[in-house]
């Protein structure tokens, strides 16, 4: 079993497969929009490195993750981010220093990525609105994940 230490590639498969595993949504916890969606749906994308603003070489071991929570109805919009958004804290907030994450390459079964967290911080977010283009309620968090490099 070949591991590969591959920090911002699959950092947002590690922490998709996190709630896959903790939240509600279950299967449907995904690392890109699925043409078909099925709601409630929760997706993890990287939204980017370092604050903006800053320079990314100096940030680029704190990756930039952006989640979002889709569902039908307001309460149960309301209710996955909290799950999800609550998880994530809970789960880095008083944590051990690091936490090693692994997830095997879809492509290739056998090849694991190992990352490295040290931290995960909220970095804004979290307001529940309407999505017009998705006519679905939607609530969208941001967070800054520490990797050990």
């Amino acid at each position: 079993m070949p591991i590969t230490t591959w920090p911002h590639a699959h950092l947002a498969h590690a922490v998709a497969l996190y709630l896959m595993n903790v939240t509600s949504a279950g299967p449907r916890v995904t690392t890109r929009i699925p043409r078909e969606r099925t709601y409630p749906l929760l997706v993890v994308q990287p939204a980017g490195l370092g604050p903006l603003g800053t320079d990314s070489a100096i940030q680029a071991d704190e990756p930039r993750l952006q989640i979002d929570g889709w569902a039908e109805t307001q309460e149960a919009a309301y209710a996955l981010g909290a799950e999800a958004f609550r998880l994530l804290d809970a789960r880095f907030n008083g944590a051990p220093r690091c936490v090693d994450w692994m997830t095997e390459d879809e492509a290739v079964p056998g090849q694991w990525y190992e990352t490295k967290i040290e931290r995960i911080r909220r970095a804004g977010g979290g307001e529940l609105y309407f999505d017009e283009i998705a006519r679905v309620f939607r609530s969208t968090v941001f967070y800054f994940a520490k990797i050990n490099l």
